[in-house]
């Protein structure tokens, strides 16, 4: 597996604190990367040489789970290796364009038949994760540290406080959300 995204270092600088127990930290900051791996359905680290196995939905365009894309060693078609340039085309946003020669009024001949088995293995993700995502998941790790047990309200004797469910533990902001959604996957790539 990747690096983590962080460190117990950098949580406590966020948090502003003199120390913290780094093995605490540090699978809070884990617990955090797997929150937003999963809100972004992506993988995000650095992978050589996945392999995955797409249907064909017969369009020019079928789209790679993961991205960004960084290289593609081989597409099969029904077992069929094609040729780069020639039967397809790839681009780093995850989608493989099946290429073909124009025929009568302009339409194209070729697609990624329905139902067609197409194999791909490729390259994706990050060499280093980007700013911005791991930002979120300190943010993240750092909430958690404030309120571990997620609570939102709290009351002692005649004195009762209540907090904003959204900021509570592990769950991601609007804000927060937002500045993921470049790094995310829409459903179409499913």
């Amino acid at each position: 597996m990747a690096s983590p995204w962080a460190t117990p270092e950098d949580l406590r600088l966020h948090l502003r604190l003199d120390a913290i127990d780094a093995a605490q930290a540090a699978a809070g900051l884990g617990e955090a990367e797997v929150i937003v791996r999963a809100a972004l359905r992506q993988h995000i680290d650095a992978v050589a040489g996945d392999t995955v196995e797409l249907v064909g939905n017969g369009r020019r365009l079928i789209n790679l789970p993961e991205m960004p894309v960084t290289a593609v060693a081989s597409v099969h078609l029904d077992g069929e290796l094609l040729t780069n340039g020639t039967d397809y085309r790839w681009n780093r946003y995850g989608i493989l364009t099946r290429l073909g020669e124009p025929t009568w009024r302009g339409r194209l001949a070729a697609c990624w038949p329905l139902d067609a088995e197409v194999s791909v293995v490729y390259d994706h993700g990050y060499a280093q994760v980007p700013a911005a995502v791991k930002q979120v998941c300190i943010q993240l790790a750092g909430r958690a540290w404030v309120n571990p047990r997620s609570m939102a309200s709290e009351s002692i004797g005649d004195w009762s406080g209540t907090w904003d469910k959204t900021r509570a533990g592990d769950a991601l902001t609007d804000y927060e959300t937002s500045l993921l959604e470049p790094y995310a996957r829409g459903p179409e790539s499913r």
